[in-house]
């Protein structure tokens, strides 16, 4: 009897210690997607001549997500409807600190909200919030730099 308890507790501790580590893969995961769509679109911007990058509106701007990344997407949950599991969304900001000096800075940031299955005290689905940022800078005669915080 007493090597049942110990074997149930065990169980129930491995099944929790599979539960979390689920989780933080498939945070994981997210936050590689999310990368992956700001490196493309820094990229995407590298290719753009200057009258197309000073020409950005400096206002926060949601941008639609490559389709190339569609697959993923469904993958992790987000599947472009309004009950996702997952919903990830694209923003874009620039700014124009000093016209004389030819650098933009741009700013790109994806944002993913997951739902769970718990519920919070008022009955509701339990959602979370996370985002990944990076910036960048380009400039006139070709100078390109980008860095990423999370």
């Amino acid at each position: 009897m007493m090597a049942t308890l110990i074997l149930m507790v065990g169980f129930i501790g491995l099944i929790e210690a599979v539960t979390v580590t689920s989780t933080t893969m498939d945070h994981a995961r997210r936050q590689t997607l999310a990368t992956q769509i700001i490196n493309h679109e820094i990229e995407e911007l590298y290719l753009a001549t200057w009258s197309t990058i000073s020409a950005l509106p400096t206002a926060s701007t949601t941008l639609t997500i490559d389709s190339q990344f569609d697959a993923a997407r469904l993958a992790l949950g987000d599947n472009n409807t309004a009950n996702a599991v997952v919903r990830f969304t694209l923003t874009r900001t620039v700014t124009n600190p000093d016209p004389v000096t030819n650098i933009r800075e741009v700013n790109f940031t994806v944002t993913w909200v997951v739902t769970s299955s718990r519920l919070t005290s008022g009955g509701a689905r339990l959602t979370t919030t996370h985002t990944c940022a990076n910036s960048a800078w380009y400039g006139k005669n070709g100078l390109h730099l980008s860095y990423r915080q999370s």
